[in-house]
């Protein structure tokens, strides 16, 4: 009893032995700014815990300090921390004590991808460019050319994805499968878009609604409407019979008006007649109406060019392409000045237009309105101008074709994989226009069009050349006609072939190899003419390899017959394309050794007597 009586006396001195007094000197509180006195462990000394604001033995240094001035970079944001030190808040994308780490610096995106700063502090997101992927952009799709037998590696906008451009006689997503295209000629109908496939076979993309394989059959609403429309048809013939027959018998009735006044009536009715066929003569020409477009979806801007007999403008189509998309387009017609003359070339580069199909090397003709004066002629919108502008905006550093700076080539040079590309693109359009016995007649490197992905369109069915500066074309009886690129025959008897085509291909290799230069520097028109006919050809450039020049050489042989073939020109282009580091050391190019025209620069300034 007497025990229970002690043990909780004894508990209270236990506790009490561990409880440490307040020292004397805490009685008065010496922290200030707030701070709490402390016994120190050993109850001999005291120690303050200061607000975060406040430092030093009683709390009296304001922290703020070691903020001032901030000493984090790149916009970070400094907070005080007990002890004299601070801590930085980095903004996205930095990191380091003091925000030093950038993530983009330097860029780790390779092929020139753009670098994102990410959440995540050090990481980065790179937004890679056209057929380049991966985290750093380091994945080339056309690297190692997955293009089989000669084709050529198109970058697409899927990233890993690309197309192969194949030579004639070769097929497929590779271009694997040898021998005729399963989609030549189209076994798709009503409108479908054929598709190779591997192993020769082709797939059938239908169009309004028809099915089938080669989307052989129509909708039955289809099939209801032609026949309403069959019917609509016949009766509105029929009425127009029953009028003519009306109208011949009430004339007949009529006595006969007198000789004069007949011959007056006759002879305004075959006037009208006469302007009514002159204006839609051009109606008629098979594959125009096959691609008439209605005008009131055509909306039109600004003016691309002005020729001497046409303008160009830029514009969008409705549906022109796909239905519910519009596209933008350029659309070429006729002056108001234009001469007969100039209405008959143009009626003549619609019929041209109409013949061709679509190949990705020559500029296609999407429609045409020709229901009315004006006439249209649709074609497709090629952003980034020319190749001879391009060969120039290489040379002198500038940008006058405001192309893709994820396109343009970042340098003062060419390499020789790129001016070979650029010949083979031009080569395969000058091939398929020799497929369809279409003579160019004016191939040079100005009426090269580039559209996106930098491919080499052939334009100049009127277009390209009304673009161009009018220097480049040179007087003859003729007219103004492009004496340096012209073959012996055409200067001597305006004799056109596919072979004064190939002559031609020949200067425009030599202006490729040159950057842009100016044939036969130093010549007046008469004088090239006159050398040409001696034998005298354009001299190899120094930098240019046997091999190049003997291409050069086989497209100026005298005889036309002893000239390459557009075919044969590319497979052997193709060829030196395996090795073209091999054949052109474009840093041996001295630009002092050629002669280059600039915009609105005349030729004759270049030439002598």
């Amino acid at each position: 009893m007497i025990l229970g009586r002690l043990l909780p006396f004894c508990v209270l001195l236990t506790a009490l032995q561990f409880v440490p007094a307040q020292p004397q000197y805490c009685a008065t509180n010496p922290c200030m700014n707030g701070g709490t006195c402390m016994a120190s462990p050993s109850m001999t000394d005291y120690f303050c815990a200061c607000p975060m604001e406040y430092t030093g033995q009683n709390c009296t240094d304001p922290v703020l300090g070691i903020c001032m001035p901030n000493p984090c970079l790149n916009n970070g944001t400094c907070m005080p921390s007990p002890g004299m030190t601070y801590r930085c808040t980095c903004p996205i994308g930095y990191s380091g004590m003091n925000c030093e780490n950038d993530a983009c610096r330097p860029n780790p995106c390779h092929n020139n991808g753009t670098c994102h700063r990410d959440t995540s502090g050090n990481m980065f997101d790179c937004r890679c460019p056209v057929g380049f992927s991966g985290g750093e952009c380091q994945t080339d799709a056309c690297q190692s050319n997955p293009c089989r037998n000669g084709g050529t590696c198109i970058r697409d906008t899927s990233g890993n994805m690309y197309e192969c451009i194949c030579p004639t006689g070769f097929s497929g997503g590779e271009c694997q499968n040898q021998g005729q295209d399963p989609c030549v000629p189209n076994p798709c109908q009503n409108g479908g878009v054929c598709m190779s496939q591997l192993g020769g076979m082709h797939n059938c993309t239908c169009q309004n609604g028809a099915t089938g394989n080669n989307c052989q059959n129509l909708p039955q609403s289809t099939n209801i409407t032609t026949i309403i429309i069959v019917v609509v048809v016949v009766v509105v013939v029929l009425i127009v019979v029953l009028i003519v027959v009306v109208v011949c018998i009430v004339r007949r009735a009529r006595p006969r008006r007198s000789g004069d006044e007949s011959s007056t009536a006759e002879k305004g009715r075959g006037q009208e007649l006469t302007e009514k066929k002159k204006t839609n003569d051009y109606v008629k020409r098979p594959g125009a109406r096959s691609k008439e477009f209605p005008r009131d979806k055509l909306h039109i801007f600004g003016q691309l060019g002005s020729g001497s007999f046409a303008v160009v403008y830029k514009a969008e189509a409705e549906g022109i392409v796909r239905k519910g998309t519009n596209t933008t387009v350029a659309v070429k017609m006729l002056k108001e000045t234009a001469t007969p003359n100039d209405q008959s070339d143009f009626q003549k580069e619609l019929q041209l237009y109409s013949m061709l199909d679509r190949h990705p090397n020559v500029l296609s003709m999407l429609g045409c309105c020709t229901d009315k004066d004006p006439m249209y002629i649709i074609l497709e919108y090629v952003p980034h101008g020319n190749l001879q502008t391009y060969l120039r905006q290489i040379r002198t550093g500038t940008d006058p074709t405001n192309l893709n700076k994820n396109e343009l080539v970042r340098k003062n040079n060419l390499t020789p994989t790129e001016i070979l590309t650029f010949a083979c693109q031009v080569v395969r359009g000058m091939e398929y226009l020799e497929s369809k016995q279409c003579i160019h007649r004016d191939l040079a490197t100005r009426n090269i069009l580039l559209g996106e992905g930098m491919i080499c369109k052939v334009a100049d069915f009127g277009l390209a050349r009304d673009v161009a500066e009018r220097s480049q074309y040179e007087m003859q009886s003729q007219g103004r006609v492009p004496v340096r690129w012209m073959a012996p025959e055409s200067l001597l008897t305006n004799m056109y072939t596919c072979k004064s085509d190939v002559w031609s291909f020949g200067v425009l290799l030599w202006e490729l190899v040159t950057l842009g230069s100016h044939p036969y520097p130093g010549m007046s028109s008469q004088k090239v003419i006159n050398e040409i006919k001696k034998g005298y050809r354009l001299p190899k450039p120094d930098h240019c390899s046997d091999d190049v020049y003997k291409i050069m050489q086989d497209c100026w042989q005298e005889r036309p017959d002893d000239r390459p073939d557009f075919a044969r020109l590319h497979i052997t282009i193709d060829d030196i394309l395996a090795d073209a580091a091999g054949y052109l050391e474009m840093g041996n190019l001295n630009q002092d050794d050629y002669v280059y025209l600039e915009p609105g620069q005349d030729a004759s300034s270049t030439e002598s007597a």
